[in-house]
């Protein structure tokens, strides 16, 4: 049935440090609402939130517990029960609201399927935090990013010779929320994802452990252990895993001729500054 009256939907991210890098959208879509929901990973966010939008509701992301469908569901009711009355709804997430987000995605669907105008912000994602801590251009060598469950069990397909990212991999194969106590599952998790990557990187390959920096005055994690090591690595529920290249992919001397390319001067590193 479609809509017959006002309400309308945006979701917007606070960026992963949300002070500095919520955008001015995000913001103002905030303050101009007239409910907002919001899923944040700290208290200090959702106090950040409270100071622009004093209303603002927490959604159960986060105190929930159970199968994360369930959560996800319960979050969708929520956003698009408020478009109903004709009220202006921004659902806020931590992060960019559309990265690893599928109750963001799933709620836009919905909302533009009953005929309300619907729309997603974009905002900073560990990702980006990622490409800057650790000096990255995913434009040069390419970049393959994948969650860490469904990489495994979708059996991706993957190139040694592309940077490899793989979210979430302290929950592999775990549907719920995560438990650092359960030392176990995490473990296991790790280890199969150490043999299905060392089955095409040697176990000695170099990696890191990512985690975005969520207050200015700290720093980022970022672990550098080998494949062999990883797990035993310590991982979180927002651990990232980077996989380097084992060195860059080799060139199509034909399309290279073809396109009239000197191989000296593609992407080369040294680039001279003249005074």
């Amino acid at each position: 049935m479609l809509a017959t009256m006002g309400g309308s939907l945006i979701i917007v991210g606070t960026g992963i440090q949300w002070g500095g890098q919520m955008t001015l959208a995000a913001r103002r879509a905030i303050e101009q609402a007239d409910r907002v929901l919001f899923a944040v990973a700290d208290p200090w966010n959702a106090r950040w939130i409270r100071s622009l939008k004093p209303t603002a509701e927490s959604m159960p992301y986060a105190t929930g517990k159970g199968p994360r469908r369930d959560i996800y569901a319960e979050m969708i009711r929520r956003i698009l029960a408020p478009l109903r009355e004709g009220l202006r709804v921004c659902a806020v997430f931590y992060g960019h609201p559309g990265v690893l987000v599928r109750a963001a995605h799933a709620a836009i669907q919905e909302a533009r399927r009953a005929g309300y105008p619907a729309q997603m912000a974009p905002g900073v994602s560990f990702l980006d935090c990622m490409y800057a801590d650790l000096g990255v251009d995913p434009a040069r060598d390419g970049c393959q990013i994948h969650e860490a469950t469904d990489f495994l069990v979708r059996r991706r397909p993957f190139d040694v010779h592309t940077p490899l990212v793989l979210c979430q991999i302290g929950v592999i194969g775990n549907t719920g929320f995560f438990d650092a106590a359960d030392a176990g599952r995490i473990q296991h998790g790790l280890r199969v994802l150490c043999e299905v990557l060392t089955t095409r990187f040697p176990s000695s390959h170099e990696v890191v452990v990512y985690e975005a920096s969520v207050l200015p005055i700290e720093p980022p994690r970022a672990s550098r252990v080998t494949l062999a090591e990883l797990p035993a690595t310590a991982v979180s529920e927002v651990s990232t895993l980077y996989v380097p290249a084992v060195g860059p992919a080799p060139l199509d001397d034909a399309m290279m001729a073809t396109l009239g390319i000197d191989p000296a001067a593609l992407y080369s590193d040294n680039i001279t500054i003249e005074e």
